[in-house]
């Protein structure tokens, strides 16, 4: 039926929603021509590609709202909640992509738009670790949108760029880890560190953000736990127990201490998302040590050396604050020797 200058088309959706769409013409011909436009994106994408009657009707639904409404329902879901520093940085991933495509609204969507614009970030010189990156974050919203009913359920899945051999990754034997903290007799704050990621596997936030209360001496344990200042990752406190070696150090480093930051935070090295940033410093003391090792590396070797011992993966997974399966794909790694296969 017409409205005071151009045709409407008004439909109820099988959930009761109603919907009003102008057709933006006042002749007869093209509004039917313009509904039959109307009707197969429907029975593509679902009602939902359009915005329920208010008032004289919407436009199809902006695809800022969309990712806004998926970014929300990530953050606040009860397992795994996404964190808010993580879903900026999607946000930013998203928008550039829809921005990059010509996407306005959510209707416009589709699986070939983000394989063609993964394919144009690869021909720009992108890495493929930061292809794969994008790729996850945008099949994790196609399950969203699938989930909500605003794609087909039969919508293909985005394929994943192809990534080269994974090679053995790289960890170094306790005896080589003992000589590298010994290196650092000089630094007490460098060899905390050291300790912490070699003995203790913390994150590098968490050796950045490391309390003085966390260390229990008397018990012989670390309790990671959040504060008004900082969240643990996926919001999960730990306890790892302290090794020997480590907590002799912690006695006479943290002697006289009850409080507070474990480690001063360092101003000088200019702008830096960690409080606590000794990264130029870690890759030149490995490489006065002659040794390859990243941040990584050093929970890496936290764990493979207790494997290699036969400690049980459930018990590292634990005191990693990980899941055994990405223990087992990720960090746990057996040096030649372990094990007796003649047993």
């Amino acid at each position: 039926m017409p409205g005071s200058r151009f045709w409407w088309y008004r439909w109820s959706a099988p959930n009761g929603k109603r919907f009003a769409i102008s057709l933006k013409t006042e002749d007869e011909a093209t509004a039917v021509l313009e509904k039959a436009k109307v009707r197969a994106t429907i029975e593509r994408h679902g009602s939902d590609a359009y915005s329920p009657t208010q008032g004289r009707g919407e436009a199809p639904r902006p695809v800022d709202d969309v990712i806004d409404q998926y970014l929300d329902d990530a953050k606040n879901r009860t397992k795994k909640a996404m964190r808010p520093g993580t879903a900026k940085n999607i946000k930013l991933m998203l928008k550039l992509f829809c921005k990059d495509s010509g996407i306005h609204h959510r209707h416009e969507l589709s699986v070939a738009k983000m394989a063609d614009w993964i394919k144009a970030k690869k021909r720009a010189g992108r890495s493929t670790e930061t292809l794969r990156s994008y790729s996850r974050d945008l099949r994790a919203w196609l399950r969203w949108l699938m989930n909500k009913g605003m794609l087909p359920a039969s919508t293909r899945m985005l394929e994943m760029p192809d990534a080269p051999p994974v090679g053995r990754k790289n960890w170094l034997e306790q005896t080589k880890v003992d000589e590298i903290i010994e290196a650092a007799a000089d630094d007490a704050d460098l060899r905390f560190v050291l300790h912490a990621g070699f003995s203790a596997a913390l994150r590098r936030n968490e050796i950045s953000e490391a309390r003085v209360e966390w260390f229990d001496l008397t018990n012989g344990r670390i309790d990671i736990s959040s504060n008004p200042a900082f969240v643990t990752k996926d919001r999960d406190a730990r306890i790892i127990p302290l090794k020997k070696a480590f907590r002799e150090f912690l006695q006479t480093y943290l002697d006289g201490r009850t409080a507070g930051y474990v480690l001063a935070p360092d101003v000088t090295k200019g702008k830096s998302k960690y409080r606590f940033d000794s990264n130029r410093r870690l890759k030149s003391h490995f490489k006065n040590c002659s040794v390859k090792c990243s941040w990584h590396d050093m929970r890496r070797s936290f764990a493979s050396n207790l494997l290699s011992k036969g400690e049980s993966i459930y018990v590292v997974a634990k005191w990693l604050g990980d899941l055994v399966a990405v223990v087992e794909r990720s960090y746990g790694h057996l040096a030649p020797a372990a094990g007796d296969i003649d047993r």
